[in-house]
């Protein structure tokens, strides 16, 4: 998609880090527009968006089933042991996988609808919002979230939550997308994201800018390409329909449930497993610790 400049006459929301407002267009699903600022974020344009619902998740149970124990394997290599918080823990996928790592497990969760498959996994579950919890102070040797940071209305306001939880030597640990700073040319080939529940999409830079302002320092970070898992799904899409499900579907009467575990199974690997050797092309998702400054 072309970058294109907004009328005057549409409303121009400001990007919460730099707190200017842009009015290039690049990316746009519907009636929501990314918007590209001098930072390099690319952002909603926010006052076309009324009350976004921030326990919602357009993600699929398996984008988190999936790479949950690679993820969970990860974070025992690169953090401390002891309590762990899982802020917006859905199913509870990531908190199984690491408490068989060791840690002591317990989520933060503002939806009612993941707590039933929480009580059959007896994993200790909060229902709410991480900016006004009651959790004990100081309390966490890590606090974890997936993706969260492109949905938190406020993600400064939201990290300093975070930092609140952690012990005197406790860290954050997190994955972030960066989908800004990138040619619009990505945009198309990435396709549909839910871009109205995505409010935040940083180029590496902003990424940066973000943890000076949230006072965090970077520990350890892994880069991920998301090359192969955007032309790979473009693959495999095609695979699925014309080679795999026919095929699977003539040996047995799951089938097409075989040829779609098979499909998101390969979709994970092209994520993180290929993504690996191709960390800084095109859009990109990190495994990112850090800590509070002056800890």
């Amino acid at each position: 998609m072309a970058i294109r400049v907004a009328s005057q006459s549409e409303a121009r929301s400001k990007c919460f880090l730099c707190g200017q407002a842009s009015e290039r267009v690049v990316w746009k699903e519907d009636d929501v527009e990314g918007l590209l600022c001098e930072c390099g974020m690319v952002y909603t344009n926010q006052p076309t968006i009324l009350e976004p619902d921030l326990t919602r998740d357009n993600h699929p149970d398996h984008f988190y089933s999936l790479p949950a124990e690679f993820k969970a394997a990860w974070v025992a290599r690169n953090c401390p042991r002891g309590r762990l918080l899982e802020v917006g823990c859905g199913a509870g996928f990531s908190l199984a996988a690491l408490r068989s790592h060791g840690y002591e497990v317990i989520g933060l969760e503002p939806s009612p609808a993941h707590y039933r498959r929480l009580q059959q996994l007896d994993i200790p579950v909060i229902h709410e919002f991480i900016e006004n919890n009651s959790l004990p102070r100081h309390s966490f040797d890590v606090v974890y979230h997936c993706d969260l940071l492109a949905h938190f209305p406020d993600p400064i306001r939201s990290l300093a939550s975070m930092c609140e939880l952690l012990s005197p030597t406790g860290v954050l640990c997190f994955e972030v997308g960066l989908l800004g700073g990138i040619s619009p040319s990505w945009y198309t080939l990435v396709g549909q994201i839910g871009l109205r529940q995505h409010l935040w999409l940083y180029s590496d830079r902003a990424f940066r800018d973000l943890m000076l302002k949230a006072r965090l320092e970077i520990v350890r970070v892994q880069y991920f390409g998301l090359v192969p898992e955007v032309l790979g799904e473009k693959v495999l899409g095609v695979l699925n329909k014309r080679l795999f499900r026919p095929v699977l579907q003539t040996v047995s009467r799951d089938g097409a449930d075989h040829a779609l575990r098979m499909k998101q199974f390969c979709g994970y690997f092209l994520r993180y497993r290929a993504g690996a050797l191709f960390p800084y092309i095109g859009p990109q998702t990190l495994l990112v610790v850090a800590k509070p400054k002056n800890v």
